[in-house]
């Protein structure tokens, strides 16, 4: 089998993670390109790995894939030139700014057949994984054959945002709702369905002036959000988000009428299924899920690149999963705070 070549387009912070999920695949070759052809070039040197200018990676039909590593204002541009090059593409989340640009790429995707996954990575978490197992069914009758009829659901995640100035200003595509938001709104729609009612309890900037790299900047994105959401199953959903919490934090929590779920990124929170009575093999009382990490970026690449080698569309972060969430997330940045 020839390698299949790939390019990463956008050499910052994100680039090096791609890069090592790439590398551990044997079989590709990879490009790097970035707007700042010498940021590229470097990051190829100390990579060992060749670079090239955009324009020629989206334009080389040796090139089978893109990924893309770049601000989420740039994606819709790249996407849509990478699907007119008959090219696959992996892009960081969101999928995209807007709304009107989720359905042309979703419209693109489907008329050309092409390969699109978005980068949620929380659905490769073992404990979130574990959660949709337990979960199975909620999107269709609101009841888990574990959990029973599920009522609620809290999900929470916080960090400082602050390494990069992009990350605080709308004009790049900034804010707590792109940042962190999306991945929690990930997985409650993976897990329960469909959004019935959306309503936007807080959508405040709490803290105007961020300090980066030891110099103070005026900064004009959300940083705190607090939304809730009724599914088309039932479940009410309870969603905060922030730019602002000093140490990163992050959970989830569902109720249902047979116990709870809680999961949890981080390696110091617990996760577990604790059920009332015992079910579908989970003994009464609480059971702890192994919540051993793996490399978020080499499961998020192997996945990809099976979706790529195969001809067929993702098992996690599909496009048309990705334009259902922006419905939800134009709502959320355009609804009245109440």
């Amino acid at each position: 089998m020839s390698p299949l070549t790939v390019g990463i387009i956008g050499c910052g912070k994100q680039a090096p993670k791609h890069l090592r999920g790439f590398q551990a695949d044997r079989d590709v070759e990879i490009v790097l390109g970035d707007i700042d052809e010498a940021r590229a070039r470097a990051l190829a040197e100390s990579e060992g790995v060749r670079w090239a200018p955009v324009d020629e990676i989206l334009a080389d039909p040796s090139i089978a894939a893109v990924d893309l590593c770049t601000p989420t204002t740039t994606h819709a541009g790249l996407i849509e030139q990478a699907v007119l090059s008959g090219k696959a593409f992996l892009c960081e989340k969101p999928l995209c700014q807007t709304l009107a640009e989720a359905e042309r790429i979703g419209r693109a995707v489907l008329a050309h057949e092409a390969i699109g996954m978005v980068g949620f990575v929380y659905r490769l978490v073992p404990a979130f994984e574990v959660g949709a197992e337990v979960m199975k069914g909620v999107a269709e009758t609101g009841t888990s054959a574990v959990l029973g009829r599920v009522v609620s659901a809290t999900f929470r995640i916080g960090g400082r945002g602050s390494h990069r100035l992009w990350k605080h200003r709308r004009e790049t595509g900034g804010g707590a709702i792109n940042e962190m938001l999306v991945h929690m709104l990930d997985l409650a729609l993976w897990y329960f369905g469909d959004a019935r009612e959306v309503v936007v309890h807080r959508r405040e900037l709490l803290q105007p002036q961020r300090v980066i790299d030891g110099v103070e900047y005026a900064v004009d994105a959300e940083d705190y959000v607090v939304v809730s959401v009724r599914t088309e199953s039932g479940v009410e959903v309870l969603i905060q988000a922030d730019l602002i919490t000093p140490a990163f934090s992050q959970s989830v929590e569902v109720q249902g009428a047979n116990g709870t779920f809680r999961g949890s990124i981080t390696a110091d929170a617990l996760s577990f299924v604790h059920t009332l009575k015992a079910v579908e093999g989970w003994p009464a009382g609480r059971n702890l899920i192994d919540t051993t990490q793996t490399d978020f970026f080499q499961a998020e690449v192997r996945t990809f690149l099976e979706a790529v080698r195969e001809g067929r569309a993702p098992v996690l972060g599909n496009v048309l999963d990705a334009v259902r969430l922006m419905r939800v997330v134009e709502e959320i940045r355009t609804a009245p705070v109440r």
